[in-house]
């Protein structure tokens, strides 16, 4: 099986703290994950470890056949598709809803001149895609949580990607909205060319059938982490959240109660 993204061994100090403690990960073209933790496990250094915007202390970070610290991560970096709020803030509110998508192309933001029809024709494709043809003439700052959050997700699919991460892509939406939203990446895992999929996040409720493995992380180590019907279990959960925990399972999706 071809692995797209391997960390070996990988371990992130910072100010003397020790975030991520020697992180052996990797992922096959095929698979689709969960990162799966409490809040302060080291979730987002995680993803900065793989996406480039944090350097590894210890170990080994490589997407394809490139290894961090022997490539130009900026290259490597437009392998690897991010979804996270974080990009928000860089967006201008002006920044027309196409010219976002297109921008996603070459990882660029605020694009300084128009896209070319062919990008343009693209973007409005994936818009379609995703059901929010009607933001064709929108401009980013006028768009609903909801909507940024599908209008990223096409940026990111602009480009070729082998492994799409979600960083939290359900971070302030509301119960309807949110449900929208993981249909919506229930149907990209069908598609013959999708990405492997990688979500991040604190939540059981949004554990989607078509993720076939689990990572758990705690303290900025890795509790358990392989296929998620042998991963995702009460016991394991308890464990990961540091209290006693019921995990239900209903038609495919994922509740957790707190035992007292």
């Amino acid at each position: 099986m071809t692995h797209i993204l391997r960390v070996q061994d990988a371990s992130f100090v910072r100010g003397g703290r020790r975030i991520l403690d020697s992180i052996s990960w990797q992922v096959s073209k095929g698979q689709h994950w969960c990162v799966l933790g409490p809040n302060g496990c080291g979730k987002t250094s995680l993803i900065n470890l793989i996406t480039g915007y944090e350097p590894a202390t210890e170990g080994a970070v490589q997407i394809g056949e490139e290894t961090f610290g022997n490539s130009d991560w900026r290259e490597v970096r437009k392998c690897v598709g991010l979804v996270t709020n974080t990009l928000t803030t860089y967006m201008e509110s002006s920044e027309p809803v196409v010219h976002v998508i297109a921008s996603g192309r070459d990882a660029k933001l605020n694009l300084w001149q128009p896209p070319s029809a062919k990008l343009k024709k693209q973007a409005l494709g994936l818009l379609e895609a995703a059901g929010c043809l009607y933001l064709k003439k929108s401009l980013w700052g006028v768009l609903s949580q909801g909507e940024k959050q599908k209008v990223l997700i096409c940026r990111a699919l602009m480009a070729s990607f082998d492994v799409l991460i979600l960083d939290e892509p359900c971070a302030g939406l509301d119960p309807v909205a949110r449900e929208q939203f993981l249909s919506w990446m229930s149907e990209i895992s069908t598609w013959p060319e999708s990405p492997s999929l990688v979500m991040v996040t604190h939540h059981v409720e949004e554990i989607l059938p078509c993720i076939s493995h689990v990572f758990l992380l705690r303290d900025g180590r890795v509790l358990l982490q392989g296929e998620k019907k042998d991963v995702l279990t009460s016991g394991a959960l308890s464990t990961v959240y540091g209290a006693p925990v019921k995990l239900s399972q209903k038609a495919g999706r994922y509740s957790l109660q707190v035992m007292p």
